[in-house]
Parts: C-alpha cells; sequence; structure tokens
C-alpha cells in the first residue's frame, strides 16, 4: 500500500462528530478564508475532503516509507487512542493510565499540527540559522526537516505530558438554548502557562461537548455555571479568533459569526493571541 499523501491536521474521525444529515448527505459546514478582506466561502464537505495538507508532514529527501513516518507511526498511532479516549471521557468511562495517556496526547498534538504551525517552525529555524555558516549551502529541506523534527518533540514533549497527565479530565455538556460548538484549525485552548494550579486545556469535541483538563475543580464548575448561550458564545469566539484558514461547524447558521471574525485582527480577542502559539493568551 502507498504511503498516505492526504495528512489531517483535523483528524475525520475527529470532524465526522460534527455530522448532520443535509441534501440526504452526512456532512459538515466548511467555513474558510485566506486574509481580512477576502470573501468567506462556506460549502459542505465530507469529513474526509477537510482538514487536511498534502504531505504535510512527509521528511523530505526520503524514501516513500521513510518520509511517510510521521504520518503513519505517530499521528496515525495518536488519533486511534484519540478517538477511543475522548469517547470514554463522554461515557464516563474508567480510564487507565494509557487511556488517560491517548486523550492527553492527542490534545497536546491538536496544538501543534495544523499547516500554519509548521510553516512557523520552518520559518523560525531558517531566520535563526540564517547567518550560520554550517547551513550557508543547504538548501530548503533542511529547514523543512528541521522543522518536522521540532514538530515531533513538541507532540512528545516529555514535559507538557507529564504535566497534563497530572490534570484531572472534565466532560462539560452544554444544555438548552446553546449554539453549536464550533472547531477550526486551531482549536485548543489552554491557559497561560502550565506550572500554575489554575491550568487548563480545553478542545471541543463535538458540537454540544467540551474536553477540559484541569487541577483546579472549580474550573470546570465555573464554566459549567454559565448558561449554555453564553458559555458556547464565548467558546465559538475563541475558536474562530484563533483559526488560521478553517472554522468548522454542524450547519450554516454561524456563518455570519464566523465572517465577523475569521481573519480579523480587530476584535478585542485577537489582540490576546499570542505570536509564539498563535493561540489566545488566557488570563488567569
Amino acid at each position: 500500500m502507498p504511503a498516505p499523501r492526504k495528512h489531517h491536521y483535523l483528524p475525520e474521525w475527529y470532524l465526522s462528530r460534527w455530522r448532520r444529515k443535509f441534501n440526504d448527505q452526512e456532512v459538515i459546514w466548511e467555513f474558510a478564508r485566506v486574509g481580512p478582506k477576502k470573501k468567506l466561502n462556506a460549502r459542505y464537505r465530507h469529513p474526509a475532503a477537510t482538514g487536511y495538507a498534502k504531505d504535510l508532514y512527509t521528511l523530505p529527501n526520503r524514501s516513500p516509507d521513510d518520509a511517510a513516518q510521521i504520518e503513519t507511526e505517530l499521528l496515525q498511532v495518536i488519533d486511534d487512542r484519540g478517538a477511543k479516549a475522548v469517547l470514554m471521557a463522554e461515557r464516563n468511562e474508567v480510564a487507565g493510565p494509557s487511556d488517560k495517556f491517548g486523550l492527553v496526547q492527542f490534545m497536546l498534538s491538536m496544538m501543534h499540527r495544523s499547516p500554519e504551525r509548521i510553516d512557523y517552525l520552518e520559518k523560525r529555524l531558517t531566520e535563526d540559522l540564517a547567518d550560520n555558516p554550517l547551513f550557508a549551502e543547504e538548501d530548503s529541506t533542511v529547514f523543512r526537516a528541521g522543522a518536522l523534527d521540532v514538530f515531533v518533540d513538541l507532540v512528545q514533549s516529555r514535559q507538557m505530558l507529564e504535566r497534563m497527565m497530572q490534570l484531572s479530565t472534565f466532560v462539560i455538556n452544554l444544555g438548552e438554548g446553546a449554539f453549536d460548538l464550533l472547531t477550526g484549525d486551531s482549536p485548543l485552548m489552554i491557559s497561560n502557562g502550565m506550572a500554575h494550579k489554575d491550568a487548563f486545556v480545553i478542545l471541543p469535541t463535538g458540537p454540544r461537548t467540551l474536553v477540559m483538563l484541569a487541577e483546579n475543580e472549580a474550573l470546570p464548575k465555573h464554566m459549567a455555571s454559565h448558561s449554555g448561550k453564553v458559555l458556547s458564545k464565548a467558546m465559538n469566539d475563541a475558536v474562530t479568533v484563533q483559526a488560521k484558514k478553517l472554522v468548522i461547524g454542524a450547519d450554516r447558521s454561524q456563518e455570519r459569526f464566523v465572517d465577523n471574525r475569521l481573519n480579523r485582527s480587530n476584535t478585542s480577542l485577537a489582540k490576546a493571541i499570542d505570536p509564539v502559539t498563535g493561540l489566545v493568551k488566557w488570563k488567569i
């Protein structure tokens, strides 16, 4: 079997959680825009037909099998374990250490696996090594390979994984009156720093569910105390403002909401984006 070239930074199983019936098909809605002045493009898609880039994690100058090993030997394993762990959390099933690790590593991977994040790492390496004579004769593939090596280290960061494993898992279900949750190419929300007792990580896992890792039980209780409408709007605001090009919804009802926020740098929340992580810098 040839190595896969469609590399999903939003896994198909994850996007499938937003599927709804439309025109006799089970589809999701894709909202995309590149640049603040471009028209928002809205269309329905099969979950396999969006949230991917060709050869995104392909290592340059390798044999086909070796070139695809990040996708086939790392991310596909993370996604398989993550799919199982998310379902277990939502069902309130007892999770062993390996199941908890599967959830944690999947959530951590969602912080780093977008095309823009890989491009950022490559750009930083290129700029940082520009004046180094050892790299004067190297072509761009060397910096791409280096960026992918850094990406693998980030997804497998021992420090982050150990800290996230210390946090408890909470599932927040939205009640009546809430808007459907959105997701996008940068859907993870994380606290400003992970060393303090109020550290948290949040990921929407469907139109009506959020999975939260937190040490302080008061944080998820505080979130859940808000009305579904208030909480869903706040989460959607963050997901859409963080998104680089792509937002996903269960239907088209929030198209105007997305249009007013995607790639709009003048929104108040956009001013809180961390230039290094590309995520909202939450203050605790």
